[in-house]
């Protein structure tokens, strides 16, 4: 799970980010088992950095890698800060191997942003997300992926270290239900830092087994 994500000056007092604000910077990220043994990296770099009145866009181009380097596909990421309120892509959530395999699909999306508020503190809950992707081909409908997630809360405010140093982060766990031809059931722990975003997350099964995490390793300015 490819999960991500920061200002200066007054836009960073009323609308805090978590992506590095400058464009062409890259975040890299492995994953490994629950074992620590690693199964793949990504790349996020940020293509562009659109800001006006009292709201910012960032676009993002991801792509995976398997554990010899094997390119598993890219895709475009959007992230905003408006009002006060940063949004996440739930793409962010989906792995690439499965969106690359309806890359050249007609894709319809509903909802898909998921909210962290600009102020927050261990104990808040924060809101929940939805997402309904459809992908057809020739006006015909070839899969439905929908996803929640829920019980999202902060669980602390700590300091992370990771091979790209040292992050004050907030950590969030969630609550991951989704269809893809099966139901499928997951919890989620994420670490977000202003300034960089996702440091590190981990993702465990419904009943809080260990099933693998995801790591910045580096990051370039």
């Amino acid at each position: 799970m490819v999960c991500s994500i920061f200002f200066g000056g007054i836009l960073a007092q009323d609308c805090p980010m978590y992506y590095p604000d400058m464009e062409n910077a890259q975040l890299e990220y492995k994953q490994y088992d629950k074992k620590g043994g690693l199964t793949g990296s990504s790349i996020q770099k940020i293509t562009s950095i659109k800001k006006s009145a009292g709201s910012t866009e960032v676009t993002v181009a991801a792509e995976s890698f398997d554990a010899k380097g094997k390119s598993l596909g890219s895709i475009e990421l959007k992230a905003r800060c408006e009002g006060g309120v940063y949004y996440i892509d739930m793409k962010n959530f989906m792995s690439q191997e499965s969106m690359e395999a309806y890359k050249d699909m007609e894709m319809k999306m509903e909802g898909g942003a998921l909210e962290i508020p600009a102020s927050m503190k261990a104990g808040d809950v924060l809101k929940n997300g939805d997402m309904k992707m459809s992908f057809s081909s020739g006006g015909m409908t070839i899969m439905n992926i929908t996803m929640n997630i829920s019980n999202r809360k902060v669980d602390a405010v700590e300091s992370i270290t990771t091979p790209a140093g040292t992050f004050e982060c907030y950590k969030i766990s969630y609550d991951v239900a989704m269809k893809m031809m099966m139901n499928m059931k997951s919890k989620g722990v994420e670490w977000y830092a202003k300034g960089v975003g996702m440091v590190k997350s981990e993702t465990y099964s419904s009943d809080g087994k260990l099933l693998g995490s995801n790591v910045l390793t580096a990051l370039k300015k």
